[in-house]
């Protein structure tokens, strides 16, 4: 795609050679940041998929001694990154065996006799598998969503027919409104996370026992605002059928069709159980996050309840991890090379000059980052852009570390549901054609204002009893 190509690499050519370096720069830090910038835009506009935009950038950097082969690749032995790629395997685990379903069906058929306890016992689902299914768009999309139509249509709801909005329209808005709050209560809910930990990391910020931090930071409002989800769907968009009794028989069909839990949903259930007693005693333990993760495959391969042929075949896992490695590997180089310290002292001294205090400073930062992803089709590629640059903006404006580690975290995975291409799994969910574009954006604004809002507002009182500020 020519045209998207000659917006980046003409943003790229403008950043470096006529905008003016700025005085305490080099040249090889701002040559880094003018290959960055054309790298994410390259990302954004797609004129490659994005592990080709990565490549070319690497042979660019390569090319003109902007980059070292170690620099441009260094990312390869992240932790984190491979942390990412093994939670694809998982995710496989999950949709090869039935046990996501099954765990969604059986929720379903407890709580499913009216429309909003139905909503209630999918988000409860999701919230559960988000523990140990570290992909939003794998949960949401590959898991709830095929559930939430079966469900629908079982209630005679069919856009096809005109009837969206008898149970349909509700039902897949709030499942798809739910992700981005059960993604924030647990780290391994979404790949991001661990991501934007590893980003704060090479800035200095570390937060200490992360899988026992987040979950201890983010429980309340993560679950105050799972709680609120339904109800506001139901306000907003609510249901023309209030009862669903053919939701459970539908769910009881499908688990008898299931037949009894098979060998390989037990280990992999026994499997994730383990796994998340070491996440969560990892510093007792003294064992390693992705020591965890690639304990836990080793024993599904050995068990043969995957292959190795499911982990080869996961073409999205070895995609994320090759251009996640490469433009971690440039974002490490443009701090190391104080582009980040820079554009944060740059860009907060203008806030204060405006005489912000610390509190205006956080709220002024925090509504761009979020809103600013009317921009991105990615909630990695956002983050990946604009996260070390709002931490270290935060920071030099008075916000304490953790907290603006924390809720630029939260807040990347808050905006999953603003636009209709704003996750990978949005689209998904949109193109079920229950409901309208007008209408998607209409509650992709209201949830994020209102799911902010929660998190601000419960957030801020729990983070202030905890110690975090």
């Amino acid at each position: 795609k020519l045209k998207p190509l000659a917006i980046s690499v003409g943003i790229g050519l403008l950043i470096r050679f006529v905008v003016p370096i700025p005085a305490g720069l080099t040249t090889q830090a701002w040559s880094t940041l003018a290959l960055f910038v054309a790298t994410v835009c390259g990302i954004v506009t797609s004129p490659l998929p994005p592990p080709g935009v990565a490549f070319c950038a690497l042979a660019v950097g390569l090319l003109s001694g902007t980059l070292t082969f170690a620099e441009g690749v260094a990312a390869f032995t992240d932790e984190v990154l491979w942390l990412v790629l093994l939670a694809f395997f998982f995710c496989k685990g999950f949709a090869k065996t039935g046990l996501g379903n099954r765990i969604a069906l059986n929720l379903v058929k407890r709580v499913g006799n009216t429309t909003l306890g139905l909503a209630y016992g999918l988000n409860v689902a999701e919230g559960a598998l988000a523990a140990g299914m570290p992909s939003s768009a794998a949960r949401a999309a590959g898991v709830f969503y095929p559930l939430v139509c079966s469900v629908a249509k079982a209630s005679g709801s069919d856009p096809k027919d005109g009837t969206e909005k008898k149970t349909g329209a509700f039902l897949v808005q709030s499942a798809f409104q739910a992700t981005g709050n059960s993604s924030s209560l647990w780290l391994y809910g979404a790949a991001q996370n661990l991501l934007a930990l590893r980003l704060a990391a090479q800035c200095g910020y570390v937060i200490p026992s992360p899988f026992v931090s987040w979950l201890k930071a983010n429980s309340l409002p993560a679950l105050a605002a799972m709680a609120m989800t339904p109800l506001l769907v139901y306000w907003v968009m609510p249901p023309e059928v209030k009862s669903t009794p053919e939701a459970p028989a539908e769910a009881e069909r499908k688990l008898k069709e299931m037949g009894p839990m098979s060998r390989d949903e037990g280990i992999l259930g026994a499997v994730v159980l383990g796994m998340l007693a070491l996440w969560a005693g990892a510093t007792a333990f003294g064992i390693p996050a992705v020591t965890t993760a690639i304990l836990g495959l080793t024993a599904l391969l050995l068990t043969g309840t995957l292959t190795w042929a499911d982990c080869a075949g996961e073409k999205g896992a070895w995609t994320t991890m090759t251009w996640f490695a490469i433009l971690v590997s440039m974002s490490a180089m443009l701090n190391k090379r104080g582009i980040v310290d820079w554009l944060a002292a740059t860009i907060s001294g203008h806030i204060t000059g405006a005489g912000l205090a610390a509190a205006p400073a956080f709220f002024l930062l925090l509504f761009i980052y979020t809103f600013s992803h009317y921009a991105f089709a990615s909630q990695v590629a956002h983050l990946s852009a604009l996260y070390v640059p709002f931490i270290a903006m935060m920071v030099k404006t008075g916000t304490p570390p953790a907290v603006a580690v924390l809720s630029l975290a939260v807040a990347s995975n808050l905006f999953a549901s603003l636009t209709p291409y704003a996750s990978a799994q949005a689209p998904v969910f949109y193109g079920g054609g229950y409901v309208t574009l007008k209408d998607w954006y209409k509650l992709g604004f209201i949830f994020l204002v209102v799911n902010s809002a929660i998190w601000l507002g419960v957030g801020s009182v729990w983070w202030k009893v905890l110690g975090l500020y």
